[in-house]
């Protein structure tokens, strides 16, 4: 996977002790890890929502609160919902300070950035001077990717940030919003919705075998 908004904007840092509030940070990791997530990027984000408020390493909500956050953030793609049901219920100023950290964006843009996420999952302040560039999946499988061959058929599913690819014989499906993509072979041939006039499409590049997820500025 080839993120648009990386690298990340976060600074190098070591895995924060969450252990005063009875968490364990390095599992945490593991399971971002394990819910295909960057373990690194999740040490990064939390670190960084951590730093911008010391306390809440006091308070196990907030804690929790910065986990989830960071977590979807280094694209466990799974704590989605979780995660944006928490950035809503933020209840100080300095927790939204920390989230807003955790995610790599300013303060100011949160509530934008939480109004946008709720009918486009593929935004982030910046998309703009990518020209609607979010993420790259697949590639040549001799170079390290995933595909043989470039892509066939590309489907719109019916879960939102949902897609299905013909390769070679095979579909695949992948789901994905601005932080992350998750690429998976499926057993037999989807169901498939209509397309969707949102603004995002998926281009096939035919000579890397990879597939670019595209949105429309304005759409």
């Amino acid at each position: 996977m080839q993120l648009a908004n990386a690298p990340a904007p976060f600074a190098p840092a070591a895995l924060p002790d969450l252990s005063s509030v009875g968490l364990d940070a390095a599992l945490a990791a593991m399971s971002v890890s394990q819910a295909h997530g960057d373990s690194e990027l999740f040490t990064r984000a939390l670190g960084a929502g951590v730093a911008a408020d010391p306390s809440a390493l006091d308070d196990r909500d907030r804690a929790l609160d910065l986990v989830a956050i960071a977590a979807w953030r280094a694209g466990a793609l799974g704590l989605r919902g979780d995660a944006l049901a928490r950035l809503g219920a933020l209840p100080t100023a300095d927790a939204r300070v920390a989230a807003a950290a955790a995610l790599g964006i300013g303060v100011d843009q949160l509530d934008h950035f939480l109004r946008r996420q709720q009918s486009d999952r593929f935004w982030w302040p910046g998309r703009a001077d990518q020209r609607g560039y979010v993420l790259a999946v697949g590639g040549f499988r001799g170079l390290g990717g995933a595909w043989i061959r470039p892509p066939e058929r590309i489907e719109h599913l019916t879960d939102p940030g949902a897609f299905a690819f013909l390769v070679a014989g095979t579909w695949w499906r992948l789901d994905a919003d601005a932080w992350g993509s998750r690429l998976a072979v499926l057993a037999e041939e989807p169901e498939t919705a209509p397309a969707v006039h949102d603004g995002v499409t998926v281009v096939i590049g035919p000579d890397t075998h990879l597939a670019w997820v595209h949105v429309r500025e304005g759409a």
